[in-house]
């Protein structure tokens, strides 16, 4: 039988010199002209009502092109698997709620990188913390804050559930 596998054999790096010299080239190394970088402003918070975004300092900043927020991107729903049961209600930018720490706010275009991040910190968020959960079974619980409203209790679930599988 002719062996075909690569696994576990010495292979010729074709890229190691210009990698172990510095001259390799990695796509944050490419400048187009007219090029905008793009930053996001992330939550702080692990759940929590948006109250207001005021992006205005950020927008006179000289070289930004554009921010959005979750009212540019209001309507876009998207999520890892679209069904009846699991319907999509994640949003590219958060709208009115935040749901994790790290969740997308805003979104900066700028002329160059260190702008947009100057912008990100010229963007004014006020935010009123929700209630948190981080137990799976307090999660489950009546009365427990709800991350995702359009995710019923039948369309989750039971412990029980988990001993017939």
């Amino acid at each position: 039988m002719a062996e075909h596998s690569v696994v576990g054999k010495p292979v010729l790096r074709v890229d190691a010199k210009s990698k172990a010299t510095g001259g390799a080239k990695y796509t944050t190394d490419i400048m187009l002209s007219r090029m905008l970088h793009a930053k996001i402003l992330r939550s702080p918070y692990p759940h929590a009502r948006i109250i207001n975004i005021n992006t205005g300092k950020a927008e006179k900043l000289p070289g930004v092109e554009a921010i959005i927020t979750g009212k540019d991107t209001s309507g876009i729903r998207f999520a890892f698997v679209d069904t009846p049961r699991y319907p999509a209600d994640e949003h590219p930018l958060a709208e009115d709620k935040v749901r994790y720490i790290g969740e997308g706010v805003a979104a900066v275009a700028a002329t160059s990188e260190d702008t947009a991040i100057e912008a990100l910190e010229l963007i004014e968020v006020e935010y009123e913390q929700l209630p948190a959960v981080f137990d799976p079974e307090e999660a489950m619980k009546d009365g427990a804050p709800k991350v995702h409203e359009l995710i019923t209790p039948a369309a989750t679930c039971a412990w029980e559930d988990w001993g017939v599988a």
